[in-house]
């Protein structure tokens, strides 16, 4: 289940971003509290920019993840793409859960937005999340090198994407 990312949700976050087998992939929270990003994120999510949901159980009993969809500016020449993101819990992994978190938001992202592309920019190191993108249905187009900051670091990233006209090959498969 896809909700909010909430001001509860911080620590839990932050461990998972933490973790030894995820920090290397993704970046830090970027304010130091969780009251903080909830503002952050909501401000982003008016002006358009960003979706930010925290992964939940069924039962709402349990934080397994986040996941963000970064959208571009209406006028901007990528205008109709989005990028996803996501971070699972050290408790939650192996499970399929980013694979169906991924297609949940990349579902909701073209019937509701209207988006026309979505993408994946994950390391080329990170055979986790390139495992989730495959079985989520996105392509892989190539690597783009030098084409992040993670962690203060440039690194290359490995682009997916996924195309409105792609859910019907995914419901199928």
């Amino acid at each position: 289940m896809l909700r909010p990312f909430a001001a509860g949700d911080y620590d839990a976050a932050n461990v998972a971003r933490e973790d030894d087998d995820t920090s290397p992939w993704v970046n830090a929270l970027p304010l130091p509290d969780g009251e903080a990003m909830s503002r952050l994120d909501e401000q982003l999510r008016r002006d358009g920019k960003l979706l930010h949901l925290a992964i939940e159980a069924d039962d709402g009993a349990a934080y397994l993840g986040e996941i963000a969809l970064f959208l571009r500016a209406p006028e901007a020449a990528e205008a109709g793409i989005g990028e996803i993101a996501y971070v699972v819990a050290p408790v939650a992994r192996g499970r399929g859960i980013a694979t169906s978190a991924v297609r949940l938001l990349s579902e909701w992202a073209f019937a509701e937005l209207g988006l026309e592309r979505l993408q994946l920019s994950i390391h080329p190191q990170n055979v986790a999340s390139r495992r989730v993108a495959e079985k989520a249905g996105y392509q892989h187009e190539g690597t783009l090198r030098a084409t992040k900051v993670i962690r203060g670091r440039r690194v290359d990233s490995m682009m997916f994407s996924l195309l409105p006209g792609d859910l019907g090959l995914l419901r199928r498969g």
